[in-house]
């Protein structure tokens, strides 16, 4: 997996965020956590295709998708309908929209996960699929949007405590930032594991090393991505993920 251009991971940021049912807020902690999640509805995916993928790659990461348990509605986004899409939904950020180059915005498969509890184990083996650049949870085109986000802060295996404390910081000084969790490496593949029982063979398919540690929290849904930008300019972060609240 090749990871995007700094224009398009703040896209990302800007424009995939997902939504579901929220939960119940938990209040503020920072510490190891093993999350369970309910089955509340639909997650959509976005899956970012290399931009040299051959043909043959691009039928087999098609076929390993449709593959993948309650995963429907597959369809093939072409660069041409992705750019136009991104310049829409930044009409009001002319600042990035004026970094935006057609051959910088990738060729994606787009599709819906019905079990919002294995979206994550989804994403992540989705992630290791060769002639994939990256995946993404996001939202759907509704109105009105979800009132809260989920933000998954994954650090990378490497990173010290200094740095873990710098991230969290951040995190922390976040406007209305709620719940906000610390997942170990080994927690998220034990908690990722337990919740694909009985999903095909999709916990055997996860291995240790697609898991990382990672911060977690729920904040008021922004579009204009106040504040999340700078958390992937942070020594020891790996990548800055939206979710469904659910998720967390």
């Amino acid at each position: 997996m090749r990871r995007f251009a700094p224009i398009v991971a703040l896209l990302l940021l800007l424009g995939l965020s997902a939504c579901t049912t929220e939960s119940e807020d938990t209040g503020h902690s920072l510490e190891d956590t093993g999350h369970s999640l309910e089955d509340t509805g639909h997650s959509l995916l976005a899956v970012f295709l290399d931009s040299d993928v051959t043909a043959e790659t691009k039928g087999a990461v098609e076929q390993r998708l449709r593959s993948m348990p309650n995963v429907e509605e597959v369809a093939l986004e072409t660069r041409e309908q992705a750019y136009e899409s991104w310049k829409e939904s930044l009409k009001d950020r002319p600042d990035v929209l004026a970094d935006l180059k057609p051959e910088s915005v990738p060729e994606s498969f787009r599709a819906s996960v019905t079990d919002a509890s294995i979206a994550e184990a989804v994403e992540l083996v989705m992630s290791r699929v060769d002639g994939v650049a990256d995946v993404a949870l996001r939202t759907g085109q509704i109105d009105p949007l979800p009132s809260h986000i989920g933000v998954i802060v994954r650090l990378k295996s490497t990173v010290t405590d200094e740095q873990k404390a710098a991230v969290e910081k951040a995190v922390l000084a976040l406007p209305n930032v709620e719940s906000v969790a610390y997942e170990a490496s080994d927690a998220a593949y034990d908690r990722l594991r337990k919740q694909c029982q009985g999903k095909g063979n999709l916990a055997t398919q996860l291995d240790r090393q697609m898991t990382l540690p990672s911060l977690r929290f729920r904040m008021p849904l922004d579009p204009q991505g106040k504040g999340l930008s700078d958390l992937p300019t942070f020594d020891g972060v790996d990548v800055v993920r939206l979710a469904p609240v659910a998720m967390l």
